[in-house]
């Protein structure tokens, strides 16, 4: 099922896209507000009819009335091929019927209210006086609408991802968050004593899923952050290769999940003058950090 709020619940745009006129079922989805989206696909435009379609942001207590659309898999297809890339097909709990897919903005963070950072000692600042990236990319959020906006940054120095995911899920919850930042995953190789990388990424991959699957039912939308680089020189027990392997495994997941994936590798790649100790970024490496991830 699909959560429709906008063009595809045109029946023209059904008869273009689908070559028949759907059944549609109300809904709602809780949450959310819209805002105008401008389409430059002259394509989209001659089945719509339209150069501005509707697009979902973040409002806690609004909610958007649209309706449920069943398609088979070929046609799903022809609805991913239909949205522009101003939109990422994501699951989201409706108001009467359960979870559906929706075609939800590909800028997650930039229509949020209310954000949660989930990670380890890098989210959380170590070496850095000024909080590191993620005050910088606090202060802007907030800037943006300082009465509503909020960035509650819960990361947890020294954890695992298995160990930060098990604690998120009532501090989300008590927050209100409506988006989630998941930046973790470099002591979970840290700490493998005797498992191997491989085992470590699938062991990550599986409480990823379960975490996504409990914070989608409770309309929560999660970020997967990459690993960053990390100087495995100068830090004994890292191999570059496993870093790599985990970060491939999560970008390959999110991707077949249809699931956010925020990729900062290449931010610090081979760049170790960015930082302070070989795993924690300098200053330096924290703003360029903060421009990449606020750039969603």
């Amino acid at each position: 099922m699909v959560f429709s709020f906008g063009t595809l619940l045109d029946e023209k745009v059904q008869q273009s896209l689908f070559g028949t006129r759907l059944n549609t079922v109300k809904d709602s989805l809780i949450g959310h507000g819209t805002t105008e989206v401008v389409i430059t696909d002259l394509d989209v435009i001659a089945k719509s009819g339209k150069n501005v379609h509707l697009g979902l942001v973040r409002r806690e207590g609004n909610s958007v009335s649209g309706g449920l659309l069943a398609l088979t898999p070929d046609q799903l297809a022809t609805a991913d091929a239909y949205e522009v890339g101003a939109y990422a097909r994501r699951r989201v709990p409706t108001g009467a019927h359960g979870q559906a897919w929706c075609y939800v903005s590909a800028e997650p963070l930039a229509v949020a209210e209310r954000i949660a950072l989930i990670g380890d000692s890098i989210a959380y600042g170590r070496c850095t006086p000024e909080g590191g990236w993620a005050a910088r990319v606090a202060s802007r959020h907030i800037a943006r609408d300082e009465e509503n906006n909020r960035f509650f940054n819960l990361a947890w120095p020294g954890a695992t991802m298995l160990e930060v995911l098990d604690a998120a899920e009532a501090e989300v919850s008590a927050r209100r968050a409506d988006t989630i930042l998941v930046a973790a995953g470099i002591n979970d190789l840290l700490h493998v004593e005797g498992r191997s990388g491989a085992k470590v990424s699938q062991d990550v991959i599986a409480r990823l899923e379960s975490f996504c699957d409990a914070m989608e039912s409770q309309g929560r939308r999660v970020v997967v952050m990459s690993p960053n680089w990390v100087d495995t020189t100068v830090i004994p027990g890292l191999h570059l290769d496993e870093i790599l392997d985990l970060r491939e495994s999560m970008r390959s997941w999110c991707q077949r999940t249809f699931r956010d994936f925020l990729d900062t590798w290449n931010v610090l790649a081979d760049r170790p003058a960015l930082f302070s100790d070989g795993i924690h970024p300098s200053t330096e490496g924290h703003r360029l950090l903060a421009e990449a991830v606020g750039s969603i």
